[in-house]
């Protein structure tokens, strides 16, 4: 049988029992937020060749990098530090994979007009 000191039985009844696989709300949406824009960054060379400009590599990398360490900053304290390094690995995959793609659609888009 564990004793525990008062202090650490008071402690432990002031925050709320969560099981392993419960996740609050707040941090699912800024997860689901934070891999949308940078989904939607990466279609932005898209964009770009819809409004007839050149497609540009400095913004939406600079946005995409920006939103990955943002939100690992957020989630830092509910996460361990592998998690958040693979949340930022995944995040700078997926749009790279995403703004490839769409920077190929948008110079064949440019090359047939």
């Amino acid at each position: 049988m564990i004793f525990l000191s008062r202090y650490q039985r008071l402690r432990c009844l002031d925050r709320p029992e969560r099981t392993a696989g419960q996740v609050p709300i707040r941090d699912l949406l800024l997860l689901a937020f934070s891999w949308a824009l940078v989904m939607a960054v990466g279609l932005m060379p898209l964009a770009d060749a819809a409004f007839g400009s050149k497609p540009s590599i400095v913004t939406p990398t600079a946005v995409s990098f920006a939103i990955a360490i943002g939100s690992t900053i957020v989630l830092r304290r509910r996460y361990s530090w592998v998690g958040l390094i693979l949340h930022i690995y995944g995040q700078i995959a997926i749009w790279l994979s995403i703004f490839a793609m769409s920077s190929t659609l948008a110079l064949l888009i440019a090359g047939r007009t």
